[in-house]
């Protein structure tokens, strides 16, 4: 018998395989080009405001009331000045508001470093009169920095030695005295334009070395930190030690010491 035939398959017919389109490579491309305009530009406005800051609100001018207006209105919303506030335990005055014009001219932080653009732009004082603690709710402003951004250390250990003052004059039923000794331990940068707690604490006699004790009538040993409002996070801890009061032997000093500026029944 004949063989079977055999049929052919019908073939696909071949067709050229077009290029993909690069549509996908020129948008990554105009992507990657849009970030780096933004960061550039990002980054060039930081830069600009950190070496050439605005110019600060002078004190006193129009421009400083309604920067200090508003510091205070953020201050109140501080979850720690909300708690601080609602604390009967805890009773708080605006700082500097005892210094007469003349002082406060004469008063470094009231003066020198006062306004918006420095520690005048809000400052108030809780104290607590069971324990003698203090904790000062304050805003660094932009002029006092050493460094862009960055308080002064100068500027930090002139609050810091004020604060513990005002806590060991306190102590002493408003006499004053002066410092004796004030060391500080700067841990991490204290950012400018920020609020900031200052926490001050009167050391008890029974953690007092045995040689320091009795002696609360002209010595007060503080111990203090700086820590920022919103995060508890410590910038400064300091320790100092204020002599005056009544004096060693018992006998008012309030005169003595009065030239200290930092008297006003402790209330400054």
């Amino acid at each position: 018998p004949p063989p079977p035939a055999v049929v052919a398959e019908p073939q696909s017919p071949i067709v050229a395989s077009k290029p993909k389109p690069k549509t996908g490579r020129a948008v990554r491309r105009l992507i990657f080009a849009a970030t780096f305009l933004l960061v550039g530009t990002v980054a060039g406005s930081v830069l600009r405001v950190v070496v050439h800051p605005p110019d600060p609100a002078v004190p006193g001018t129009e421009k400083d009331r309604i920067t200090t207006e508003i510091l205070h209105k953020e201050a109140e919303k501080l979850p720690v000045f909300q708690t601080l506030s609602a604390d009967p335990a805890w009773e708080s005055w605006d700082a500097y508001n005892t210094l007469t014009p003349e002082h406060r001219a004469q008063h470094i932080a009231a003066g020198a470093m006062g306004g918006s653009r420095g520690v005048g732009g809000y400052q108030r004082i809780f104290y607590k009169a069971s324990t003698g603690e203090l904790t000062s709710v304050i805003y660094f402003g932009h002029s006092i920095t050493g460094w862009p951004g960055v308080v002064h250390g100068g500027a930090i250990a002139t609050i810091l030695d004020e604060s513990c003052g005002r806590a060991a004059f306190k102590q002493w039923g408003g006499m004053s005295g002066m410092t004796a000794n004030l060391k500080l331990a700067y841990i991490r940068p204290t950012r400018s334009d920020n609020f900031y707690l200052v926490r001050v604490r009167p050391v008890p006699d029974d953690e007092l070395p045995e040689e320091d004790r009795g002696k609360r009538h002209y010595k007060s040993f503080v111990d203090a930190s700086v820590e920022e409002a919103r995060t508890g996070n410590v910038a400064v801890v300091a320790k100092a030690l204020f002599v005056g009061g009544s004096g060693k032997d018992g006998k008012a000093s309030h005169g003595k010491w009065k030239g200290s500026g930092l008297d006003e029944n402790a209330r400054f």
